[in-house]
C-alpha cells in the first residue's frame, strides 16, 4: 500500500512537471527571462471572406506596440532600448523610455514596458500583407548599441534579441480601408453575439416554447443570412455593401439576445453575459481586449545558453 502511495505521487508530480509552460524554464546565461509583446489598434482572427483569417487595422491609424521586459536573475544593472520597425519602415522607431539617449534601466528580476506608437501606411484595402519585428537590446547605459540583433543575448554585453509578428502570437498584418475595417469590426461582434445566443437557447430548459426564445431564433436566422449577404458583398469588392450587410446582422444578433432577456426567453443579463465569454462568445470580448491592448507570448530563445 505504502509503495502504490509513492507511485501515485511520483506519477502526480510528473503530470505537474509536463503541465508547466516551457517559457518558465530558467533561461541561462541570458539578460532577460521573458519578453512579452502586444499590439492594440488592430482586429485579430477576422475570417476575410477573400483572404482567409488575417490581423487587420485600419490604413493610416496608429498601432500601439506594448512590450514587457523582464530581467534574468543575475544581478547586474542592464539598460534596455526597445524598437519597432515594420517592412514599410527603413529603421527601427524606439520607445521613448528606453532608446539610445535614454535607455531603460533593469535590475534582477525586475520588469519594465515600453508602449511605441507607430503610424500606419495610409494605402488599405487588396494587397500585399505587412511583417514586423520589435527588437529589445542591453548594453551601456544611454548609448547606441551595436549589437547584431541576430546574435545572441548574453549577459553584461552588447546583446539583441528580436520578436517578429509570428513568434509573438500574431499573424501577418493585413492593412483595411475605413469601411472594410468597420466591417469587419461589425462582423466580429456580430458572429460572437450570434453564437452566445444560439448557446443560450439550446440551454434553456422551455425552448420554443416562449416569446423570447421564439423571437431569437427568428432574429439570429435574420442575422445569419445579412451574414451570408455580407460575405458576398466582400468577395465582390463591394466593402461598403459588405460594412452595411455585417452592421444589420450586428443590430439583428443584439436584438436576439435583447429578446431573450426582456420578453421572456428566461435568461437575465448575468446569464447572457456568462454565455457570451464562453465558447465562440469569447471573440466579442476578444474585440474588446484587442484594443486595450492585452495579448503578447512568453518569448524564449532556441535553448538555454550553457
Amino acid at each position: 500500500m505504502q509503495s502504490k502511495k509513492i507511485l501515485v505521487a511520483c506519477l502526480s508530480l510528473l503530470l505537474v512537471g509536463l503541465a508547466l509552460p516551457s517559457a518558465t524554464l530558467p533561461r541561462a546565461h541570458a539578460f532577460h527571462s521573458n519578453i512579452t509583446v502586444s499590439l492594440s489598434g488592430l482586429i485579430r482572427g477576422f475570417p476575410d471572406p477573400s483572404a482567409g483569417t488575417v490581423d487587420a487595422a485600419q490604413a493610416g491609424s496608429t498601432l500601439s506596440v506594448t512590450t514587457l521586459v523582464q530581467a534574468s536573475n543575475v544581478v547586474y544593472q542592464r539598460n534596455v532600448t526597445v524598437g519597432f520597425k515594420g517592412d514599410w519602415m527603413t529603421q527601427y522607431q524606439n520607445a521613448t523610455n528606453a532608446n539610445p539617449s535614454a535607455t531603460m534601466p533593469l535590475t534582477a528580476n525586475q520588469a519594465g514596458s515600453t508602449t511605441i506608437s507607430v503610424n500606419l501606411p495610409a494605402t488599405g484595402g487588396p494587397g500585399p500583407t505587412h511583417t514586423w519585428t520589435v527588437a529589445v537590446w542591453d548594453g551601456k547605459a544611454n548609448t547606441a548599441n551595436p549589437a547584431n540583433c541576430t546574435g545572441g543575448d548574453t549577459e553584461m554585453a552588447n546583446a539583441c534579441v528580436t520578436v517578429n509578428q509570428g513568434q509573438a502570437g500574431y499573424r501577418a498584418l493585413t492593412l483595411y480601408t475605413a469601411d472594410q475595417f468597420a466591417g469587419a469590426q461589425a462582423n466580429i461582434q456580430a458572429n460572437a453575439i450570434d453564437g452566445g445566443v444560439d448557446t443560450a437557447i439550446a440551454n434553456l430548459q422551455f425552448h420554443t416554447n416562449t416569446p423570447g426564445v421564439t423571437a431569437a431564433s427568428g432574429q439570429i436566422a435574420q442575422a445569419n443570412a445579412e451574414l451570408s449577404l455580407g460575405d458576398q458583398s466582400w468577395k465582390n469588392g463591394d466593402f461598403a455593401g459588405a460594412k452595411t450587410h455585417y452592421q444589420n446582422a450586428l443590430n439583428d444578433a443584439n436584438a436576439a439576445a435583447g429578446s431573450l432577456t426582456n420578453q421572456g426567453g428566461g435568461v437575465d443579463n448575468a446569464t447572457l453575459v456568462n454565455l457570451l465569454l464562453g465558447g465562440t462568445g469569447i471573440a466579442l470580448i476578444g474585440v474588446g481586449a484587442l484594443f486595450a491592448g492585452i495579448g503578447g507570448f512568453f518569448y524564449l530563445r532556441r535553448k538555454p545558453k550553457a
